[in-house]
């Protein structure tokens, strides 16, 4: 066999074991800069686990977010997974993240793939109207978000993968939302979409196989590309009411919603009924029942 010119031979006959074995631990040693990985590593420097904590953020916010200053300070793996409660404050701040972000930029969201969040509470960002693509991707932890009255637009992406992500309250003026926002949030069960919404971009829902609680409001006009691809529990459900897509079902849905609304806003029984129906749709037509007896007892 021949050998570049170049070629020379090397002789390893002492401290072998060390010699192979070293190269490895300092390939192991570098950096790693794409956020939090599954291993077996210990979350904190003493192996025991984090506490929780909240971190407050109203000081050059907008500066610590572009600059990827407050993602690396989340990423630290010495905080645990679902450990921090975030709050961001800036009455200024009318956008987080980048609406023009594709695949394969995802690392450059502000808060991808930071796995320390649990809850996060943007209400101080009262001048906030879009979440950029991918913001919260990959936050595998977070459980839920508490968004400002002006956002109007949800990019791709946002909270893609957010898996433990339950229920999520949208604001009134809320108009658009992106492709992909809610895929594969496997553990979402309700959402409630503004009577606003008029876009819902390609996947919005898709594998959210826990979701049961949703509308569609009649002022929705675009609906993408299998919008609730995946969605087993609501497949089920509308299947089990004689309905051939969800789509028609929620938006039948939407419509009863509203007028058991309407009837006892009439009655004045509306809060009481909100109050003592703890969201469930059963006790809600219940009370609804109830009150519409009491009606037609009077007449």
């Amino acid at each position: 066999m021949s050998f570049g010119p170049g070629a020379q031979d090397i002789v390893i006959d002492e401290d072998v074991d060390n010699v192979l074995n070293s190269g490895s631990e300092e390939e192991s040693g570098e950096e790693d800069n794409s956020g939090w990985e599954d291993s077996s590593e210990e979350e904190s420097s003493e192996g025991e686990e984090a506490e929780p904590q909240e971190i407050v953020i109203d000081e050059d916010v907008d500066n610590q977010i572009r600059s990827g200053a407050l993602r690396k300070r989340l990423q630290d793996r010495s905080l645990g997974k679902g450990t921090i409660t975030l709050i961001i404050r800036d009455p200024n701040i009318t956008i987080i993240g980048d609406m023009n972000l594709d695949y394969g930029d995802e690392e450059w969201a502000p808060l991808y793939g930071c796995k320390s969040l649990l809850r996060v509470d943007l209400k101080g960002c009262t001048k906030l109207t879009q979440l950029g693509a991918f913001v919260f991707m990959d936050c595998s932890s977070l459980t839920s978000v508490s968004l400002p009255d002006g956002l109007t637009e949800l990019g791709n992406n946002v909270f893609y993968e957010c898996s433990s992500l339950t229920s999520v309250a949208l604001p009134d003026g809320l108009k658009q939302l992106g492709d992909r926002v809610f895929k594969r949030c496997f553990s979402l069960t309700s959402v409630s979409l503004p009577d606003g919404v008029t876009q819902l971009g390609d996947h919005v829902f898709y594998e959210c196989s826990s979701l049961t609680r949703l509308t569609l409001p009649d002022g929705l006009t675009q609906l993408g590309f299998g919008v609730f691809y995946g969605c087993d529990s609501l497949t089920s459900a509308a299947n089990s009411a004689c309905f051939d897509t969800v789509e028609l079902y929620l938006r039948d849905r939407y419509k009863c919603v509203n007028l058991r609304k309407y009837v006892l806003r009439l009655l004045g029984k509306y809060n009481q009924a909100v109050n003592e129906a703890n969201g469930t749709e059963a006790e809600s037509m219940h009370l609804l029942l109830l009150t519409s007896r009491q009606t037609t007892l009077v007449r």
